[in-house]
């Protein structure tokens, strides 16, 4: 596999990660938060919003991409039905820690590898990675607050 290869496969994964990220969220929001006051769960999603975005863009530099299909993080459908609120030790909230986890370690297993690029790498390091560390913890609040 050429590091060309690698950094497609990398940066299309990543992309499936936030594609999801977003429509979890949204889900959530959509149904916990009715109102819309919820300005952390607002925030968090727009920050995918932005990575999914900035993904794009790398790749309309001339990397080509494949067709990403997020849908939602791994057991999050289970938990949305378990759950009908955001209090206590929720289920959900415990999903969104989960998914934040997985997406933190794809990107600093992106930054791992060798035979990822150095613009991909730059990318990561300077937009994508930076604002998901505050995301594990306001969830970690939110648990925190709820018990």
């Amino acid at each position: 596999m050429t590091a060309n290869d690698q950094t497609l496969d990398s940066c299309n994964a990543l992309l499936t990660l936030e594609t999801a990220a977003v429509e979890t969220y949204s889900q959530v929001i959509d149904k916990f938060d009715l109102e819309g006051a919820d300005t952390a769960l607002e925030r968090i999603r727009s920050d995918h919003e932005v990575n999914v975005f900035e993904l794009h863009q790398f790749f309309d530099q001339g990397v080509p991409k494949t067709e990403s299909h997020g849908g939602t993080w791994s057991g999050f459908e289970e938990a949305m039905d378990a759950s009908d609120t955001l209090n206590g030790e929720s289920p959900v909230l415990k999903i969104l820690q989960a998914g934040e986890e997985l997406v933190i370690s794809q990107y600093e297993n992106a930054l791992a590898n060798a035979d990822v690029s150095e613009a991909a790498k730059a990318i990561i390091k300077r937009a994508l990675l930076p604002p998901l560390s505050g995301h594990l913890i306001d969830l970690q609040q939110r648990r925190d607050e709820r018990l």
